[in-house]
């Protein structure tokens, strides 16, 4: 049974709630868009005591500064799209959001930060967001602390974030280095969820990174040569190499695709998503249009 229900206007309002929380063995469920704990307590999958909703969170949405975009925890698909700047700087975040399942409903409620708390391996934002080398900050009573997103995924739906701790920053740095970017995911139907997601970023020094969404537990980067856009035949035995060294528990399944198949589609997914940034490559402006 809900007991208390906060609306926090600073982070340390929001963390004081928490510890308050934490301190009489409750649960606080965190509420940024509501597109995945809403359902869940209409479902009654979750059962917190406290909930923290951040709707008046005073936080900065979205920002610049000279080397990085910061998120906040309110950030939303839409307003990524809807922000000028994004694009230009976080090009293969701009791409994922304007594929996002669900119509302008799920983008215009739907937050970067919540997707990646969630940490399912067949959402789209997690490997993006591991794609643009992004940092996330999260902050508790005792003070902030931020990792690497990789780091901060440390297993399917088990994001390094403690019951006293909230994400109070997503933060994607510049990376000049990343001239032409492609993604691509499959999925079964228009409003289902994604099976296997590939972000790829092509660097200046003609190499290409892939980061795959939906094989493993976690996203999964490798770096290849670009010229392998044209020869998907060899990037498939490229991917089979790499993929060789896992256990059968590295990869993931879930009611959509097992293992095996997301196995086997890995190269066909990363291949599209490689060619289409190679396209851009060609097209000088693409990138920013």
């Amino acid at each position: 049974m809900i007991r208390h229900l906060v609306r926090p206007r600073t982070v340390t309002e929001a963390t004081t709630a928490l510890a308050e929380a934490n301190a009489v063995d409750g649960h606080a469920l965190i509420i940024g868009g509501g597109t995945i704990a809403v359902p869940q307590l209409v479902r009654q999958e979750v059962q917190p005591t406290h909930i923290v909703d951040l709707g008046d969170l005073d936080v900065a949405r979205i920002r610049r500064d000279e080397s990085a975009v910061h998120l906040g925890p309110a950030a939303t698909y839409q307003l990524l799209i809807d922000t000028p700047c994004a694009e230009r700087w976080t090009p293969l975040l701009h791409l994922m959001a304007k594929g996002i399942t669900g119509g302008i409903q799920i983008r215009s409620q739907g937050t970067i930060a919540g997707s990646l708390v969630c940490a399912r391996p067949y959402s789209d934002a997690p490997a993006v967001l591991v794609a643009h080398d992004a940092r996330v900050t999260v902050a508790s009573v005792h003070g902030t602390r931020t990792v690497s997103v990789e780091r901060f995924l440390t297993a399917p739906e088990r994001p390094d974030l403690r019951p006293t701790e909230l994400v109070t920053e997503v933060i994607l740095p510049y990376r000049p280095e990343a001239v032409a970017h492609g993604y691509y995911k499959l999925k079964f139907a228009e409003s289902s969820w994604p099976v296997v997601t590939c972000a790829c970023s092509i660097l200046a020094d003609g190499t290409a990174e892939l980061t795959l969404g939906g094989v493993r537990g976690v996203p999964w980067k490798i770096r290849v040569s670009s010229d392998l856009s044209h020869s998907p035949h060899e990037l498939r035995d490229v991917m089979d190499d790499h993929m060789s060294a896992f256990t059968e528990d590295d990869f993931w399944h879930d009611i959509r695709a097992d293992s095996s198949y997301r196995r086997r589609v890995a190269a066909t997914v990363a291949a599209r998503a490689l060619r289409q940034a190679a396209a851009r490559l060609l097209s000088p402006g693409t990138e920013q249009s």
